[in-house]
């Protein structure tokens, strides 16, 4: 079975019967991985950046809203407001990157990115039905 991601790494991961064969971002030589050497397998995102772009804008955001209720509506407290409102919504409409890891002992490969966690998921248990 093959995926291919046009976006967001130009990612290639075919399922043969032996192992993995990708490539991933930009490279252009496939890599092959057997499946007696895979530990574990793991989808991650990445949290930090979700975390203070999902915490830190609605926070200022609110301490905005109570600065024009304490001090009245003003062109600056307004227009901080609005920021951090649209920093906050541009947040939540980018999409988010999964990255299909694959643990050999000690190593670990990078093998598939994808936007969307149910593909990733499904590569997941794919390859975790062939080990």
């Amino acid at each position: 079975m093959q995926y291919t991601a046009k976006t967001p790494h130009n990612s290639v991961l075919i399922l043969q019967p032996e192992g993995l064969r990708y490539r991933f971002q930009e490279d252009h030589l496939f890599k092959d991985i057997r499946y007696s050497q895979i530990t574990g397998v793991k989808v991650k995102r990445n949290l930090f950046i979700h975390y203070i772009n999902f915490f830190i804008p609605p926070f200022v955001f609110i301490t905005q809203l109570y600065s024009i209720f304490t001090d009245g509506l003003n062109w600056s407290n307004g227009l901080n407001a609005t920021l951090w409102l649209l920093i906050f919504c541009q947040y939540a409409l980018t999409k988010k990157v999964y990255t299909v890891s694959v643990l050999k002992g000690p190593l670990t490969a990078e093998v598939y990115g994808t936007h969307d966690a149910k593909e990733a998921k499904a590569i997941k248990r794919a390859i975790e039905s062939h080990r």
